[in-house]
């Protein structure tokens, strides 16, 4: 009678252990095109760019929702089986920079006609993504500044597999 027991309990938990499984939506490869693009570790907050300019613009989570199109991001195919984003409100390309001083790498808008980073961008699990900096262990990575109102701006760090590294990408 306890091996009865034991093998349906055994069952149920295997077959919980199916169905939670099963639930998580899978991720599909992102095809080319429009983009809203939410940051896991700040929920319901877009990517967005400050202060726009024609120079450089940093890239940014708030949560106030992003004017007209700034918050609305292109992916292109690329070489290296990867990615370039642009903004479409500014109609300019992502790219990596390196602040020497700081040692900071940030993903930025800008400026005009400057050429586009490639990015790959993974499935991180449960609809969720990773956008990595194909010639570096780098990710990008939401990172609070501190200020009220919830504002942060995209580092590039290598990756931990915190929530701050994943992101949603919302077709339009």
């Amino acid at each position: 009678m306890y091996f009865f027991k034991s093998l349906i309990a055994m069952s149920l938990l295997a077959m919980g252990s199916v169905m939670n499984t099963a639930a998580a939506p899978a991720c599909s490869i992102l095809q080319p095109g429009n983009y809203n693009i939410e940051s896991v570790g700040f929920p319901g907050e877009l990517l967005d760019i400050a202060l726009p300019s024609s120079t450089l613009n940093v890239i940014f989570v708030e949560q106030t929702p992003p004017q007209g199109q700034l918050g609305v991001w292109a992916l292109t195919n690329a070489d290296q089986g990867g990615y370039h984003i642009q903004n479409v409100g500014l109609g300019q390309n992502v790219s990596t920079i390196h602040l020497i001083e700081s040692g900071l790498f940030l993903a930025q808008v800008g400026p005009a006609g400057a050429p586009a980073s490639t990015y790959a961008i993974e499935c991180a699990g449960s609809g969720q993504y990773v956008i990595k900096n194909v010639t570096a262990d780098q990710l990008w990575t939401t990172v609070a500044n501190g200020s009220p109102g919830g504002l942060a701006f995209m580092e590039l760090r290598p990756a931990d597999g915190s929530a701050i590294q994943k992101f949603l990408f919302h077709s339009l």
